[in-house]
């Protein structure tokens, strides 16, 4: 018996005149972009989480990653990991309609910079996308 695979669609994606979130950056002082699609929204959401560090948000101190304090701790392959456990954990928590495919790391030290390469797929609708996230 053939398994024939379909790809759901968030609702929300069709009502076109109707915002469902912000984009990032801000492009000006008091002024935001809006989002009118799930796809770009979960993307926004998943910078603001990974870029969020631990104890930043008032009232949530788990939300976000540690990934801003590795930042300024030597760089070395012990930290990937931690790097990539404190991604998926957030993600798991705070993101649960999202799965991490890969999390890719490349170190830059002679800039003291990291790059890091998540490769994801949001789960209602299978749809696989991808942020680069430079920290400086």
């Amino acid at each position: 018996m053939a398994y024939i695979r379909s790809n759901r669609v968030d609702p929300r994606d069709f009502q076109i005149n109707t915002a469902i979130g912000v984009a990032l950056p801000f492009s000006a002082p008091g002024v935001f972009s809006s989002v009118y699609s799930t796809r770009d929204q979960v993307k926004y959401n998943l910078i603001n989480l990974i870029m969020t560090s631990q104890g930043e948000r008032i009232e949530n101190p788990n939300f976000g990653t540690i990934l801003k304090q590795q930042l300024f701790e030597q760089i070395s392959e012990q930290t990937f990991p931690i790097i990539k456990s404190s991604i998926t954990n957030a993600v798991e928590q705070y993101m649960p309609e999202v799965a991490i495919d890969s999390i890719d790391i490349v170190p830059y030290a002679d800039d003291n910079t990291l790059v890091v390469t998540i490769n994801y797929r949001i789960l209602l609708s299978n749809q696989p996308d991808i942020i680069t996230i430079n920290l400086v």
